[in-house]
């Protein structure tokens, strides 16, 4: 893979020349902070419509490679770049920088030194928000893209960079194999924050690696762990309506994301609670399958590797054992099982999604019950069907309580915009 100067998209940096990389950027405070808010607004704005824009040339010189490393197909690619340009197109970015801007007047300037971000592969364009958190902030951000997906932050960078050139040395993206030490040292030596998304045992190695080079406490790790998401449906919701909404939040990045909806709860008639609501959750799982089997003709899935397809093989295997409600779908277009347990369990992916029974009134203390084993890994939840406000603040609150840093509308969840507090992490105070 070749950018269109020549060079590769992958080439694997020496240390030294991470280590001049890390000085450049923890020099480069000054000329970030004198940067007019307009001028930086123009340049990111202009350059999140150029990889908005399927036609043009930033986009066309990427695309082949993007859709490749991303493992999605070119329509899936689409939507989820919309998906996540969309929440940091010109309007809420505006909002970020005011925010930023206030923060700054206030006495709250970032210290020295410049930002790490080690990215994750699981989504594309992942790297746009926390870069425009970091320059809203005024901070130096060296991006690290993983080697299975080395393209986008590099190509976005760079078409920033040709577009306001007072960036080229406060923000850069590189690419080196996650956990190399020798390689990382020079980086984590210099940085004052290192905000990292990744696996668990992967996020612990770095901070451990960030500790012991940086043994005066001075950097602040702010870690993005793995995280799940789900649907709470209540009897006021429309069906057809919220199954298409829910369905979109299912199959958006192949369900790879941390927003995807894993699971829906869906509240049923007290008079059913013999079957667990299954009446309407059958109507409710079918209508889902309905939308899925649409999503898969306008989105269609990208490559099935073989052990994803044996373990959404083995959900469907175990519904037939046990009798339960499933679908008809094909193993592309998804799967949709009506679980009458209510205990949460992670998807295999593949837009696989579980439908789970519960009777009416569904409560916080209900919820938080059935969720208490997943606290601090739930990072969403859409609410739908739960008339009046004390009523959804009652959810709202059990689900806080849980973890849960965003609540959407369904068919909203996967479209936060800069302003996310992702986490929980106010995007800006994680940089300043």
């Amino acid at each position: 893979m070749t950018t269109p100067d020549g060079s590769s998209w992958a080439s694997v940096p020496p240390a030294e020349e991470l280590a001049r990389l890390a000085e450049r950027l923890a020099a480069a405070g000054p000329v970030l902070a004198a940067l007019p808010d307009e001028r930086l607004l123009a340049a990111w704005g202009a350059t999140v419509e150029a990889f908005l824009d399927p036609a043009s040339p930033e986009r066309r010189a990427i695309e082949d490679d993007l859709v490749r490393t991303t493992a999605l197909s070119p329509e899936g690619l689409q939507a989820g770049l919309k998906a996540v340009l969309g929440g940091v197109q010109q309007g809420p970015v505006e909002e970020l920088f005011a925010e930023a801007r206030a923060l700054r007047q206030a006495g709250k300037e970032p210290a020295d030194g410049f930002a790490l971000v080690v990215l994750a592969s699981n989504l594309p364009a992942l790297a746009v928000q926390p870069l425009v958190a970091a320059l809203a902030a005024r901070r130096p951000v060296l991006l690290k893209s993983p080697t299975a997906e080395p393209i986008f932050a590099a190509a976005f960078v760079r078409a920033l960079v040709e577009r306001l050139t007072e960036l080229s040395n406060a923000v850069a993206a590189e690419t080196w194999p996650g956990g190399a030490a020798d390689l990382e040292a020079p980086v984590l030596a210099r940085a004052a924050v290192v905000v990292a998304y990744g696996g668990d045992e992967a996020l612990a190695d770095l901070e451990a690696r960030t500790r012991a080079l940086r043994g005066d406490g001075g950097v602040r790790f702010v870690p993005y762990g793995p995280k799940t998401s789900l649907a709470v449906v209540g009897l006021e919701a429309e069906i057809e309506a919220t199954a298409a909404a829910v369905a979109r939040d299912v199959a958006l990045f192949d369900q790879r994301g941390c927003l995807s909806v894993a699971a829906v709860y869906a509240e049923g008639p007290a008079t059913e609670t013999g079957s667990g609501s299954t009446r309407r959750s059958r109507t409710l799982a079918d209508a889902v399958a309905a939308e899925l089997r649409a999503f898969g003709r306008r989105w269609p899935p990208g490559p099935i590797g073989p052990a994803d397809a044996a373990a959404v093989q083995q959900v469907r295997a175990e519904a037939e054992l046990r009798g339960l409600h499933r679908a008809d779908l094909d193993l592309r277009q998804g799967t949709v099982v009506v679980e009458p347990e209510p205990a949460f369990r992670a998807t295999p992916g593949l837009r696989t999604v579980r439908i789970h029974p519960l009777p009416a009134p569904v409560t916080g203390d209900r919820l938080e019950q059935i969720l208490a084993p997943w606290r601090g890994r739930l990072q969403g939840v859409a609410l739908a069907g739960f008339g009046g406000a004390a009523r959804v603040a009652e959810l709202r609150r059990a689900l806080e309580r849980l973890g849960v840093s965003r609540i959407a509308p369904p068919g909203a969840l996967q479209s936060p915009d800069a302003r996310w507090h992702n986490g929980g992490v106010d995007p800006l105070r994680a940089f300043l």
